[in-house]
Order: C-alpha cells, then structure tokens, then sequence
C-alpha cells in the first residue's frame, strides 16, 4: 500500500480538507500527517476534529504523528498555561465543546513515528549526531531536531523546518525528505506520495484556502 505523508498543517483545516479530499487514495493509501497539526492557524480544533472523523472512519489507514506542538500542549499546566499558543487552544477547545483532558489525553498517545522496512516518518527526523532521538523530552530527537539528519538505510521523511521554494525539498546526503511549505505562513501545504519502497511518486502541494488566511 503506498503513503501520503502530509506536512505541518498548524490550523490550516480549510487546506487540509481539500488536499484529503482532492489528493488521498482511500482505497490503496496509507494518510499520514506527521504532526503540529495545531497553533499558529486559525482552524487547530476543526483539524482535530475532521482528523479523529478520518480515525473513525477508516481505523488504521490514518494516523497523525505527535509533533513539538501538540507535545508542549501535553507538558503545559492545564489550570495556568505558560505558553500563549496553548492558552489560545484550549480556549478554542472549551469554545467548541472538547474536552481539554480529553484533547491533552489524545496527544499524549500521538506516536512519535511511523516506520515500515525502508521508511521512517517523523516531526523533526533523526539527528545526525543526536542520542536518543525517540525521546519526547530530547530537544535534538524526533520532536525538536533542527540541525542535519543521520543518513539512514531507511527513507527519512520530517516536516518542522519550513523549506525553501515552497515544495517539498528532497536531500540526498541525508535520504531524506523535507516537506514542510509553511501552510501558517499563507503559502502551501504540501505531501508527498510514496511506495512502500520509499519510492517518490508524486508530490502534492495546495495553496492554502482563503479561509485559512483570516484571523
């Protein structure tokens, strides 16, 4: 079966939903979204929801990925959060009738991965010289890395470091592809469609919908 990795959403549920509905294969695809689904966009608590309607759906054909965003959701105090963004999320959630336990619960068990034989997909990828990359707590690991990746015998796909040219970025001293085209900044969201084998077969890109451009 092959994949449609999706990049950082952060909010844009208009340009999510279009490229879902215009772009994945229900039948023969595998949709991943790997991670910061949320914060920055106007639209975070629709994307949670239209992406668990997706869960119920179609079960284990789609997952989401935990990114730096929804993981600094999950260690926030929930009674006096520190960070603004994540005030700003719960009060859109309280607004529409979700549970902020529930949303902190259902983060919290957001995977830190997806891997088959000859592709890993994560937030941030796996540093080059990073230890512990699948810790949640490791600012070089798979949530927070910003630096070079290790060169894997897997494919490495990551979103979180906004690519130049607004198109998905492919780097071959590092087998990896980067895919985030700053869908918060206005531009694009991009995914990419693979093989099971890691073979690029097409890359996806929508600009982001005029309703996902309003405060």
């Amino acid at each position: 079966m092959n994949l449609l990795v999706i990049g950082d959403v952060h909010g844009c549920y208009h340009t999510l939903k279009q490229l879902v509905e215009e772009h994945w294969d229900v039948e023969n695809e595998l949709l991943i979204q790997l991670g910061d689904m949320v914060n920055k966009g106007s639209h975070s608590i629709e994307c949670i929801k239209y992406w668990q309607q997706l869960q119920a759906e179609h079960g284990d054909y789609v997952v989401m990925l935990r990114g730096n965003h929804e993981q600094q959701f999950v260690k926030d105090n929930l009674e006096h959060p520190r960070d603004l963004e994540n005030a700003l999320l719960q009060r859109d959630a309280l607004a529409q009738g979700m549970k902020v336990k529930s949303l902190r619960k259902w983060f919290t068990h957001l995977p830190l991965g997806w891997e088959n034989d000859d592709i890993l997909v994560t937030h941030a990828g796996v540093a080059k010289n990073g230890i512990n990359p699948f810790s949640a707590e490791n600012k070089t690991g798979v949530l927070y890395n910003k630096g070079p990746l290790k060169c894997l015998k897997k494919l490495q796909v990551k979103g979180h470091s906004i690519v130049a040219g607004d198109k998905p970025v492919f780097v071959p001293r590092e087998n990896a592809w980067y895919i985030d085209t700053g869908a918060w900044t206005k531009k694009y969201l991009s995914a990419i469609r693979l093989s099971p084998k890691g073979e690029m077969l097409k890359a996806v890109r929508v600009k982001i919908h005029p309703e996902d451009k309003r405060k």
